[in-house]
């Protein structure tokens, strides 16, 4: 019960911390929401440390993947993917997690592979929620306008 305490102030001070700073270098950024992604995983999955050193190397290269998935699938500025273009985007997508749903279950169980997609979505909500918080509160730190519609390809 302690760690998870522990993990749980350690996240909000990086969250206050990243929320209170000026966009510097995006790596920084970066690197400061996925500590806060880990913590987050390991806290709800309350993942033994067996589990973590079996995961986490798994999980990164997941993650890896999916990244260069969205890079490969990003549009230029300002043009928007077609249907067929986003539909061949999620069928890899969803391959990619069906791959990975394996080599997870091999880590954790099915029980803690069931429950982790779902905390993926929930920690990208409650990031973009604190995301909408601080541009409502007029602290922007991107500098651009509030409400300003994203680039890019799928997501």
């Amino acid at each position: 019960m302690k760690l998870k305490t522990m993990l749980a102030i350690v996240a909000l001070a990086t969250t206050t911390v990243t929320m209170a700073q000026p966009p510097q270098a995006t790596g920084e950024r970066a690197d400061k929401i996925e500590a806060l992604r880990i913590a987050f995983i390991s806290q709800q999955l309350n993942l033994t440390p067996a589990e973590s050193q079996k995961f986490w190397p798994v999980y990164n290269q997941y993650h890896a993947d999916l990244k260069a998935l969205r890079q490969n699938f990003k549009m230029p500025e300002g043009q928007n993917p077609s249907a067929e273009q986003q539909l061949d985007f999620e069928q890899k997508k969803l391959d990619l997690k069906k791959k990975y749903k394996l080599q997870f279950e091999a880590c954790l169980g099915n029980e803690k592979v069931n429950r982790l997609y779902s905390l993926e979505d929930e920690f990208r909500k409650k990031m973009q929620d604190l995301k909408e918080q601080r541009q409502q509160s007029g602290n922007n730190p991107r500098g651009g306008a509030q409400g300003a519609p994203r680039s890019g390809g799928p997501r």
